[in-house]
């Protein structure tokens, strides 16, 4: 697709029984490596958007000075969808929509958002700080798109911005005459249906994939298929890295209960978690480059002696290699409060990029019994797997595919790699007044937890704060720091995600402490209190070792919004899972001596998870690769 151009976007004519979508191509493995690592660096949209921002104002001031003009407008024949974002055709299609939304809002957007919307609509990615209207921008977007007749989804990353978003946005769809809806994951097929006629559709990104998933499903079993879908021709990924990056090597899987565990299985998942528990650690057991955890060649010749003893046909085949090893993870890979959370005697997964819990998820059968086992709770009934797709593909399959983020930057490349999506730098609209307080180490996790509550109770005598933590146990470990001095304080995770939009609505007010995980980083608006405004604006603690420095500019992105006051700073100690855990390479373990040594600290952290993120990039990219040889093989979807 051209990068000036709308060419691709079309007023399709929805339909159940032939749905559009895009045919995903197979991508070449040197292309991707190639593109990712220098073919982004020559591509650059050579948009203007300066002319047709001009073009869309004179439009909207005559439509302000003649009421009768906008009504007049709003009646007429829509602009065809490939003229959106040209000059002859922007002034039309966005200036009513613009004078909707300034009357319901009470204010005009900002030529920056405008500039988002073109870039969405020109199927971009657009990098805009936070704070700066993101969902206002997707909101105009959609509206302009929907009403030339474009299908448009708007994808999110919870369930709870995608019902903040629909209401904020579907006064003015009603409007301007085009329909808006908003999926849920415990809607009915029926009220899913009537959802998906709508021209606007908000939804997570994981309630449009199941949903193709069951269609598909549908369509192999039934002669009459009650399919949900209407085609997948415009998609606009609100938080695209969070959706896109993060979450693409998290295979989506539709199952239904088979039947309960068999005995054999269960005494077999009991004794390999006994044997696990009896291998050296030091010479049977390692991780791999990628952190997973791999039986040595001594470890193996255990498994082969205790083979000999196990009354399970597996024990003859190399698949009790595999789970051998998922017995290894079971026991020491996933953590309680960190990976999953027990909840009334169940098992519950906790999504790695996002920190909320994932209710109907679940590991592959045997390592999620094996971890049920562990965890001391009742072994769940094998599932059978009916449907699977990535993420990766099913977004790839819109025809014209855009997103919007904070932080961009450090993936362009495989955004672009993988999803054609030219990453957009779009400016804010007033320079940033956040200020670094630096970073500083500890040797210790208890004197890092001291010093992050002594500060933040400063703080907080005039001012809010926000404490980043990296899982459910560290912000348990601070709550209870903090319980000891008397000091209440607001805890954000997994536990307490039913409280967010009021521990959020709180948080921006002079005298309050949150402790959040990275929930807090995704699509949340802490408003300020005039008091706090005053004494310097909202200030963040990341107080963990992030996985990658998009996570910590997400949630020092809380702070200094719209050209407010802000501040943050990185109190870290050498005992965070973050530099503990995953595989040492040679390079990792000079940069975390250089980190403890306090040389250069702040760039020995990054080159850390500089090489965390090439170890993730690597793994999405093979299982992309993966994916396509089971279409070309298996006739996989």
């Amino acid at each position: 697709m051209s990068v000036t151009e709308t060419s691709d976007l079309r007023a399709f004519a929805r339909s159940r029984q032939k749905p559009v979508k895009k045919t995903v191509r197979q991508l070449n493995k040197v292309a991707v490596h190639y593109n990712n690592t220098l073919g982004w660096r020559f591509r650059s949209s050579s948009a203007q958007d300066e002319a047709v921002i001009q073009e869309i104002g004179k439009e909207l001031m005559l439509l302000q000075a003649d009421k009768a003009a906008l009504k007049a407008e709003l009646n007429q024949v829509p602009v065809a969808p490939q003229y959106l974002t040209t000059r002859r055709g922007a002034g039309r299609a966005f200036a009513p929509v613009l004078e909707v939304m300034r009357a319901h809002l009470g204010f005009s957007l900002r030529p920056n958002q405008i500039a988002c919307a073109l870039a969405l609509l020109r199927g971009e990615c657009v990098e805009l700080s936070t704070g700066e209207g993101k969902t206002l921008a997707a909101g105009l977007a959609a509206m302009v798109a929907a009403r030339s007749g474009v299908s448009t989804h708007v994808i999110t990353v919870n369930d709870y911005l995608a019902n903040r978003d629909f209401n904020i946005i579907k006064p003015m769809a009603d409007a301007i005459g085009v329909t808006i809806s908003v999926l849920q994951q415990n809607q009915s097929d029926t009220e899913k249906m009537a959802a998906y006629n709508s021209d606007i559709v908000y939804g997570t990104n994981k309630v449009f994939v199941f949903d193709h998933l069951r269609d598909l499903r549908e369509k192999r079993i039934s002669r009459r298929p009650k399919i949900r879908q209407m085609g997948q021709v415009l998609g606009i990924v609100d938080e695209l890295d969070s959706v896109l990056i993060d979450d693409a090597t998290v295979p989506m899987i539709l199952s239904e209960p088979a039947s309960q565990v068999p005995n054999s299985d269960l005494r077999l998942f009991t004794a390999l978690l006994e044997f696990i528990s009896n291998l050296d650690a030091d010479t049977q057991i390692s991780k791999d480059p990628y952190g997973s955890w791999r039986l040595t060649r001594s470890g193996i010749a255990a498994l082969e002696d205790f083979a000999q003893k196990v009354q399970h046909p597996i024990a003859a085949y190399d698949d009790l290699i595999r789970l051998a090893e998922q017995a290894i993870q079971a026991k020491w890979g996933y953590r309680a409060g960190i990976h999953y959370l027990v909840d009334d005697g169940e098992l519950k997964l906790i999504d790695q990029a996002t920190g909320r819990i994932m209710p109907d998820r679940k590991w592959a059968y045997g390592q999620h019994q094996m971890v049920e086992l562990v965890a001391g709770v009742d072994v769940s009934p094998e599932n059978r797997t009916v449907g699977q797709i990535t993420l990766q593909k099913f977004f790839r399959q819109y025809r014209v595919l855009s997103g919007l983020t904070g932080t961009a930057k450090e993936c362009r490349g495989e955004i672009w790699s993988v999803y054609d999506l030219l990453v957009r730098p779009i400016s804010a609209h007033k320079p940033s007044r956040l200020e670094d307080w630096g970073l500083k180490v500890f040797n210790t996790s208890r004197a890092k937890w001291d010093l992050v509550a002594q500060l933040a109770i400063e703080q907080a005598s005039t001012r809010a704060v926000l404490i980043g933590v990296g899982d459910v146990i560290e912000a348990e470990e601070l709550r209870v720091v903090f319980e000891a001095l008397g000091r209440r304080v607001d805890v954000l995770d997994a536990l307490h995600e039913q409280q967010e939009a009021e521990i959020i609505g709180r948080a921006g007010l002079a005298g309050h402490i949150t402790v959040a995980t990275h929930l807090a980083g995704r699509g949340t608006d802490i408003k300020i209190d005039e008091k706090v405004r005053d004494n310097g604006g909202l200030h963040v603690i990341i107080a963990s070792v992030m996985a990658s420095s998009r996570l910590e500019r997400q949630l020092f992105g809380r702070s200094g919004r719209q050209g407010d006051p802000g501040s943050y700073q990185r109190l870290l100690s050498l005992e965070d899972r973050g530099l503990r855990e995953g595989a040492f390479s040679v390079f990792r373990y000079f940069w975390t001596l250089m980190l403890s040594l306090r040389v250069m600290p702040g760039f020995a952290l990054a080159q850390i998870q500089a090489e965390r993120d090439r170890n993730a990039r690597g793994m999405r990219f093979r299982a992309l690769f993966r994916e396509q040889e089971l279409v070309q093989h298996l006739g996989y979807h």
